[in-house]
């Protein structure tokens, strides 16, 4: 093996990659300030739960289109505890799990594949654009995604190696997931079992999941928990719940402003996901389709194109659309994609389609390059804008050098090439891109810290006014820096001004572009408010209202 090979399958190996991504997963997760909305709801409805030691209710100001199953806010929870309530620890369980996802797609692709399609499926699979983007962010996907992949595995090693851990380790995975996030991982793993009944030569080892005996067992948990929620407050909470992510999302009449799109939505979504992979990845989706019909020939593959179909292909055909909803194919479609990578390098041959796909990831990647350059001149600063524009290089020159390698070749460097680049732009874009992105929603953690700063004293209780779209950061900023007991929203003008003008304390937070409650007064009655909220061009801050009988 030549030097420079060994350099390079050094840096690809296991040992090396899966610390990296963890420190990708994790860097620059303490300084970016939590999302709106559905981050932030977490956040305050798990920071709340370590606070006050009661784990059943979700009930905080604006969280309540956000409730779900609780698993996900018991991990913020415990992280809270454990490292303290900030973004890091909030968007850790997250992180962890995420990384978890990679760690089972090596561990079993090195049993059911070959290590080389393990390792390269893991990388691929880490540095797609969809899945750094979900493990940083406290979002319930990146979670589920895990409990997802582990039964997927679990299932696929039932049928492929027939042991009994295969099918406890299938109910555990769907035991948690169902905490997690409710029917999600039933309606995946619901498919996929079908459609392998109804493809799989070897059905009849499904017969030993006995799902009249387990199904019950894993529901248990999630009844318990709804009953606990129950008693607290007369089934509101879990008829809720039940109306709106079952029947309502079930038959199509929840369709929020903005989550839609036609059928060939999730197609686009994998499609830019892959752009640096490009090249594999239209052959994979061919490799996946004829799966379906070669199933006897290769019931492996047989297994991965059901997977792939199962966590995808339905949710093109409901009107509700985010990416998150088909995120449990993306290892299948990882995988698939590795194999074809590891085959071109076995049969060292480029086909003339190869080629004019690899031509094409080239010109997008280019055109990602040149476009990351124009936004951030525009929206980060001529200063940041060489540093973001050199980054996102790095997609092209993975594309480029990977190719140069194949047509002279040599196909295992041009793996090597491929991976490490591509490791590299997510390295660089979580260290220096992902932090600067923060001061476009900073506004909440911004004026909670300054009136932290410019009072001397803070009331029990700090009002806001209605926001548009309610974002969940400005309660849980307020209440974590400034320590209050209660952030209320004022129901109106006169209650507003009442409360302005009596003589009790008043701190209210208001931005300008609202039309209601006390923006009416703010042009003459206020202390200057700042915060640049940086989230659109034009800079829009919030006011920060007192009446003048707080200490400063």
């Amino acid at each position: 093996m030549k030097r420079n090979e060994i350099i390079y399958k050094t840096i690809t190996h296991p040992l090396f990659v899966f610390p990296l991504i963890f420190i990708m997963l994790l860097m620059g997760n303490a300084g970016v300030p939590l999302i709106d909305q559905d981050e932030s709801a977490y956040a305050l409805i798990g920071s709340s739960m370590a606070e006050t030691g009661d784990y059943i209710n979700q009930m905080y100001l604006w969280t309540d289109i956000h409730r779900k199953p609780p698993m996900h806010m018991w991990f913020i929870s415990f992280f809270v505890k454990l490292f303290g309530n900030h973004e890091f620890a909030i968007r850790f369980s997250t992180s962890l799990f995420s990384w978890g996802t990679l760690l089972l797609i090596y561990w079993y692709g090195r049993a059911m594949y070959h290590e080389r399609i393990a390792t390269s499926a893991a990388i691929i699979c880490g540095t797609c654009f969809l899945f750094p983007v979900y493990g940083k962010i406290a979002f319930t996907d990146g979670t589920l995604l895990f409990f997802e992949t582990w039964a997927a595995f679990s299932l696929v090693g039932l049928m492929q190696w027939k042991k009994y851990i295969h099918i406890i380790m299938f109910w555990v995975a769907i035991a948690f997931g169902i905490l997690v996030k409710g029917p999600s991982i039933l309606i995946f793993i619901g498919i996929f079992g079908f459609l392998t009944l109804i493809l799989n030569s070897n059905r009849r080892r499904l017969l030993r999941t006995h799902p009249w005996f387990y199904l019950p067992l894993v529901l248990l948990p999630i009844v318990y928990w709804g009953y606990q929620y129950w008693q607290r407050d007369d089934g509101e909470t879990i008829s809720w719940m039940l109306d709106w992510y079952v029947f309502k999302r079930g038959s199509g009449d929840v369709v929020v402003e903005g989550q839609t799109g036609p059928p060939g939505y999730y197609l686009l979504v994998f499609a830019f996901a892959f752009i640096p992979y490009f090249r594999y990845f239209l052959p994979a989706l061919w490799e996946g389709i004829k799966g379906l019909f070669l199933r006897r020939k290769n019931p492996e593959l047989l297994m991965l194109s059901l997977w792939m179909v199962s966590g995808w292909w339905i949710y093109e055909f409901i009107p509700s659309k985010l990416p998150s909803y088909a995120l449990a194919s993306l290892p299948a479609i990882s995988i698939l994609m590795a194999h074809e990578m590891i085959q071109l390098s076995d049969r060292r041959i480029i086909s003339t389609g190869l080629k004019t796909l690899t031509v094409l990831e080239i010109l997008m990647t280019l055109g990602l390059t040149v476009l990351a350059y124009f936004f951030s001149k525009d929206y980060l600063g001529k200063d940041a804008a060489l540093m973001v524009t050199m980054t996102v290089a790095f997609l092209p020159l993975a594309s480029i050098t990977s190719f140069i390698q194949q047509l002279r070749k040599h196909f295992t460097l041009s793996i090597y090439f491929h991976l490490i680049f591509v490791g590299l732009f997510w390295l660089t874009a979580s260290f220096f891109i992902y932090p600067k992105l923060g001061k476009y929603w900073n506004g909440p953690k911004k004026v909670a810290q300054m009136i932290s700063e410019e009072y001397a004293t803070v009331p029990d209780t700090i009002f806001i006014d209605h926001f548009k779209g309610k974002p969940c950061s400005v309660p849980y900023y307020l209440k974590k820096y400034n320590d209050v007991e209660e952030v209320y929203v004022v129901s109106g003008w006169f209650d507003a001004l009442n409360r302005y003008q009596s003589e009790n304390p008043f701190l209210g937070v208001v931005l300008p572009a609202s039309k209601d409650t006390l923006s009416a007064f703010i042009q003459t009655e206020y202390d200057y408010v700042h915060s640049h909220r940086l989230d659109r061009k034009e800079q829009m801050g919030f006011y920060i209202l007192d009446n003048g009988k707080l200490e400063k």
